[in-house]
């Protein structure tokens, strides 16, 4: 799975654009490698930027503005982390795979 990581300044504007700015909403919808580029962030490469954007922002729907200022501060540390998950292996040296319910 791709993950995108931010510096600061391009998730601190990302941010800040999508709680204020209604035309950066709609192009971060309608084209959201081009509106991530907007904010200043420079990626690895075009291709894994493009490669993330299909695999993990389809169907796109922001909150409304108001709430996604109220949670800048989780959204900021999200964006500057990464957005990949590692799924620790439970069962790993105790036999058989276990199911999760």
């Amino acid at each position: 799975m791709p993950t995108l990581k931010l510096e600061a300044a391009s998730a601190k504007r990302l941010v800040e654009l999508l709680s204020t700015d209604d035309a950066f909403r709609e192009r971060f919808v309608t084209d959201t490698a081009q509106a991530i580029l907007d904010t200043g962030h420079v990626p690895e490469s075009d291709a894994a930027l493009h490669d993330f954007v299909k695999q993990c922002c389809s169907n796109i729907r922001l909150a409304d503005k108001d709430s996604i200022a109220k949670a800048q501060k989780e959204i900021f540390a999200m964006l500057t982390s990464g957005t990949g998950y590692n799924v620790p292996m439970l069962e790993h040296g105790k036999g058989a795979p276990r199911t999760l319910r």
